[in-house]
């Protein structure tokens, strides 16, 4: 049986033992020893990984799964907790020399302000469910697929306008009309119905997302790398994107996607007036 630890940076929770995850995962004590001392780490990430308490373990022999189910619990706290998410950078093999150093990890907007706290058993509850459910919501359709695939993307892209671009096209998955042209008012108008227009979500916020999305592909604006206060949009975007992802498994409703006839009907549900 195969062993894999990768140290959880920026994590904490409030246990003595570790947690089960199923699928071969779970949440464990971790400290650095000198086995971990290998010449791909440097220094510095040698110094994150002393800072680790806690590390997700992979036990089994699913070696072609288990990086996949590691990134969807990642996916899985960023779109349940309002804390600031776990991440990881080292996958630490029981076999040294298959270990691995992550060059583009999860990242984080600054401008969220997630607050930083020890994970109770309830939250991590909560990201288990999550967990669980996002890995059947995947195996659904092509849409919930290429929706959590996109979203993954999106957590991890290093540039504000990629995971911009990469949050519009989770949405585009879940809510575009299944007929050829423009798609924008029915996303906006489905968006902001499913998610009832609460606070920052409303139809005129979704569509305000979207025109934006829109002046950068039509090149009514320049694209540019630097954040600026792109970063407020992006934060934005990425409210109303784990939103929708947060109810649609807190109630199940992606199982409406297992066939069109079903989608349609969940969709019929959205086209009201707002």
């Amino acid at each position: 049986m195969n062993s894999v630890r990768m140290p959880l940076l920026q994590f904490d929770m409030q246990a003595e033992s570790g947690l089960s995850l199923g699928h071969g995962l779970s949440i464990d004590r971790f400290s650095f020893n000198d086995a971990y001392r290998l010449p791909l780490f440097s220094e510095q990430d040698i110094a994150q990984m002393r800072s680790a308490r806690w590390a997700l373990r992979y036990a089994g022999d699913e070696l072609a799964a288990y990086r996949s189910r590691s990134n969807t619990l990642l996916a899985a706290f960023r779109v349940v907790s309002p804390y600031h998410p776990p991440f990881f950078k080292f996958r630490l093999a029981s076999v040294p020399e298959r270990s691995t150093r992550i060059n583009q990890p999860m990242t984080c907007n600054y401008v969220a302000n997630r607050i930083r706290k020890p994970y109770s058993m309830d939250d991590l509850e909560a990201v288990r469910l999550a967990f669980h459910r996002m890995l059947e919501m995947d195996s659904l359709s092509t849409r919930t697929h290429n929706a959590l695939y996109f979203l993954y993307r999106a957590y991890h892209a290093d540039k504000w306008i990629d995971s911009f671009l990469l949050m519009t096209g989770a949405l585009e998955a879940l809510f575009s009309k299944d007929a050829p042209g423009g798609a924008t008012a029915a996303i906006t108008d489905r968006v902001a119905s499913f998610l009832e227009s609460v606070d920052r979500c409303t139809k005129s916020d979704v569509a305000d997302l979207y025109e934006l999305r829109s002046s950068m592909t039509h090149g009514r604006i320049v694209v540019s790398d630097d954040p600026g206060e792109n970063l407020a949009k992006l934060e934005h975007l990425e409210l109303v994107t784990n939103f929708c992802f947060r109810k649609l498994l807190e109630s199940k409703k992606y199982s409406c996607f297992r066939t069109k006839t079903d989608r349609n009907a969940f969709m019929g549900t959205l086209n009201v007036a707002l």
